[in-house]
């Protein structure tokens, strides 16, 4: 019996009481029941830790839970039975914090974790490392499958609402983040946040706004929304005075829009008290208008409350409207407004490529990854010297890194901070009232990998390249390091904008091409294109041109036939282009998998798994409103398209270094349990004896093992079938004829079971569609043979006595074949 020994963070475990159990009792300890036995030694196990006192969550001497052992064994019943005994599934091990739910997506075990999400499992529990259990998921997910399909943007919003600048409808708090329906079809390039509006920009160039609009600044004409007295709450498209221009870059402020389209014309509309429009003669524009005084091609352009900037194609930087704090970058710390585009005088010189702007200061970066800022009465830009703090601090070790500048690549003026972004994914941030612009790195992100970063007037957020969201708020004292924390419900995204008081996000996610092709082998077996037949069909009848063309024939001329779709055909198209998204991917998949309708089945099985990080996120109780089978075989699916099955990757603990056999409920589809051999480590005695306890899980198993093992679970389907059947006839339901015969073979199959327990292996017939051992490529010797190498074949001649009489009992569809006694 496995003992326990005292582990930092963990509970004592007492799995036996003070006076001394008989041995039958203590070989029937939970962890060795739960890696070695099965479920009614589990229950003996549960039955003598109740009687005793003990603690189903205890740990045992490698940290580890009953619980984390079933999910690492992948066994669904053992699961249910030790929730339904009250294991909490959120409990940790003592080795790196991982809970239940982080084993089960760390080795891809979809069924099992649906068990444990249904159970209440968090997918927002972090381990020692920060790391939720979607974490484990999205790194393999990018590397298994390829990013060369066609990608589809998803747009979220959360915070303050109160004036519709959230695009959902919600004028409250929204916490988390909420998707917008509205823009669900568009391609999302560019987005802008401010307090009182969003803007967004999508691939073919349209521009839509939409919150508060008074003054002008969501550039529609109605009077009703420019004068105040109506909202936007839904994003709405801007079409007044931008023509068929596409537009390229934007940026919002407080009380005005620019953007720059993709010719490099530079439009603002909204107030204009302080010049910030770029044009004279008008206190507020309502609907879009070309800054002409701005003649060179424009790239990159910035807002701020009462100032605007751009950069053009030459590498020059421009700034316009409110100069009381030297924001303009030329002329005094108390200078009166601009109203017309300015180059920056003290830059000249240099090539910039982007800029940004907030209430105070303007931030603009160099082609050559320089940065340069201006502002709070310091009219001349100065250099912000972004460099790693090579000194050692209080208790923080001293890194020595190489001797080479660093490159910036994005930068984000805010109030509170004002970030630089640079290419290795590492953080900076400055306080832009500092006269010394001390810089420092934000340390906590340097393993995050960040690519992207915004700010506003008090909080910034981060992308890293994972798509996860961080945020943290700077409206305490700013010489505090920044603590970003993690926004939960968002993943796979690709951009954020900062408002006042609200956010905004883009999230990409990959919606393969419908119909889906079959691969076989290394050829790519395309379908029949009889939906694009479809199409020209319906085209034809539109136009009258649908006529004779499938009997055209004669000397010289090939007979042309047109494959018309099935209406089956046609509808998995519509349910494809119509109804399929991330959210509902997984609800569909069921229903085509139970319609029979491949196609659709295949295209929502794809779309799940390249995206099974992000649904999970946004869908929580996606895996849990499904049944087990149903997840079993997107197992098997996620391992098949993996170099390395996932069920077989390397658990980060000492646990994992035996080689190993993770046994599925659910098998392949030519049901052999699938191997993995791990490195040889040394281990300790403790754990060498542990190993050699059982000859189950922690054993290489023969190939009778395997047969015999898919055999059992067959015969274990079954009895689930009638077990529902028996449970229909309690709710008063009339059985038929089948069902009743099927009803009465309960106790053949129970006894069946009980066989292959013993060593014996069972044929199958046809009918029952489960492949019988000679269907499966082994032979009686390879079966029951000696050299199998499995205890469990020794000395059974009584209890093949017993077994032979059980034959007789067998239903027709069923026939026991004894061992060879020549082996």
């Amino acid at each position: 019996m496995e003992s326990s020994s005292p582990h930092t963070g963990a509970s004592v475990l007492k799995q036996t009481s003070a006076r001394r159990l008989p041995s039958s009792i203590q070989l029937q300890d939970l962890w060795s029941a739960i890696r070695d036995g099965s479920i009614p030694d589990v229950e003996l196990a549960l039955l003598a830790l109740k009687r005793n006192g003990g603690n189903v969550d205890a740990r045992n001497t490698f940290g580890s839970t009953a619980l984390h052992i079933a999910v690492w064994r992948n066994h669904v019943p053992m699961v249910r039975r030790l929730l339904a005994a009250g294991a909490d599934p959120n409990a940790r091990d003592g080795e790196s914090g991982w809970s239940s739910l982080h084993r089960a997506l760390h080795f891809g075990h979809l069924a099992v974790a649906g068990v444990l999400i249904e159970a209440g499992a968090s997918l927002t529990l972090e381990d020692s490392k920060a790391r939720t259990p979607v974490d484990l998921l999205s790194g393999p997910v990018q590397q298994v499958f390829e990013t060369n399909n066609e990608r589809a943007t998803e747009f979220y919003s959360w915070g303050n609402g109160a004036n519709y600048q959230l695009g959902t409808g919600n004028s409250r708090i929204q916490k988390f983040p909420c998707k917008v329906e509205a823009l669900q079809g568009l391609f999302v390039t560019a987005i802008a946040a401010a307090k009182f509006h969003s803007v967004a920009v999508t691939a073919s160039g349209e521009l839509y706004t939409w919150g508060y609009g008074r003054g002008g600044r969501l550039g529609h004409p109605d009077f009703d929304i420019h004068s105040g007295q109506a909202a936007v709450i839904t994003p709405r498209q801007v079409i007044n005075g931008l023509g068929q221009r596409p537009v390229k870059v934007i940026a919002a402020a407080k009380h005005h829009t620019i953007v720059a389209t993709q010719g490099g014309e530079v439009f603002t509309w909204g107030s204009n008290r302080e010049g910030q429009l770029g044009y004279t003669a008008v206190d507020t524009q309502p609907t879009p208008r070309r800054v002409s005084f701005l003649k060179p091609r424009v790239i990159a352009v910035a807002a701020a409350n009462k100032h605007s900037a751009a950069v053009t194609e030459s590498g020059e930087v421009y700034t316009w409207g409110c100069n009381k704090e030297g924001q303009l970058g030329y002329g005094t710390s108390n200078s009166a407004s601009n109203y017309v585009p300015r180059t920056v005088e003290s830059l000249k010189g240099k090539s910039f490529v982007a800029v940004s702007a907030a209430k105070y200061h303007t931030v603009a970066l160099g082609s050559d990854g320089e940065v340069f800022t201006w502002g709070y009465k310091m009219v001349s830009p100065r250099r912000v010297t972004i460099a790693r703090n090579t000194r050692k601090s209080g208790n923080i070790p001293l890194k020595f890194y190489r001797m080479e500048r660093l490159h910036v690549i994005t930068i984000a003026a805010g109030i509170t901070h004002s970030t630089a972004l640079c290419d290795d994914g590492s953080l900076f941030y400055w306080v832009p009232s500092d006269p010394n612009l001390h810089c420092q790195q934000l340390y906590s992100m340097t393993s995050r990998n960040v690519v992207s970063v915004s700010s506003g007037k008090y909080w910034t957020a981060i992308v890293t390249s994972t798509g996860d969201v961080y945020a943290w708020d700077g409206k305490g004292d700013k010489e505090e390091i920044p603590i970003p924390q993690r926004v939960h419900g968002v993943k796979h995204a690709t951009s954020v904008s900062v408002g006042e008081n609200h956010f905004l996000a883009v999230s990409a996610v990959y919606i393969p091409k419908y119909p889906p092709s079959k691969h076989i082998g290394d050829i790519q077996i395309p379908q029949k294109e009889h939906y694009e037949e479809a199409d020209d069909i319906e085209d034809d009848i539109m136009t009258n041109d649908y006529q004779n063309d499938t009997n055209d024939s004669g000397f010289g001329h090939e007979k042309h036939e047109k494959h018309v779709p099935s209406l089956k055909d046609l509808c998995q198209k519509v349910a494809a282009e119509f109804l399929v998204e991330p959210r509902s991917s997984v609800q569909l998949l069921d229903v085509a998998d139970t319609l029979g309708a491949d196609d659709l089945r295949m295209h929502c099985e794809d779309l799940v798994l390249r995206n099974l990080d992000y649904i999970l996120t946004i869908s929580p109780a996606a895996l849990a409103n499904v049944s087990t089978e149903l997840l079993s075989k997107l197992e098997n699916s996620l391992d098949s398209k993996s170099s390395e099955p996932w069920s077989y990757r390397c658990l980060p603990t000492p646990t994992a270094t035996f080689p190993a056999v993770i046994d599925s409920e659910e098998d392949d589809e030519i049901g052999f349990s699938r191997l993995r051999t791990i490195a040889s480590l040394d281990v300790t005695d403790h754990a060498a004896g542990e190993r050699r306890s059982g000859d189950g899980f922690l054993q290489q198993k023969s190939a009778s093992d395997l047969a015999m093992a898919k055999q059992v679970r067959a015969i274990r389907k079954k009895l689930q079938q009638i077990e529902m059947l028996e449970m229909k006839q309690r709710n008063g339901h009339s059985l038929d004829h089948q069902q009743e015969q099927k009803l009465e073979t309960k106790h053949s199959l129970e006894n069946a079971l009980c066989s292959l327990e013993s060593g014996i292996a069972v044929r199958y017939d046809e009918e029952t569609k489960l492949a019988s051992t000679k269907a499966d490529s082994l032979d009686d010797k390879s079966v029951v043979g000696k050299g199998s190498g499995s205890h469990r074949h020794k000395g059974k001649k009584k209890g093949n006595k017993f077994l032979r009489e059980q034959i007789e009992d067998l239903p027709e569809t069923l026939k026991i074949e004894m061992p060879n006694k020549s082996g």
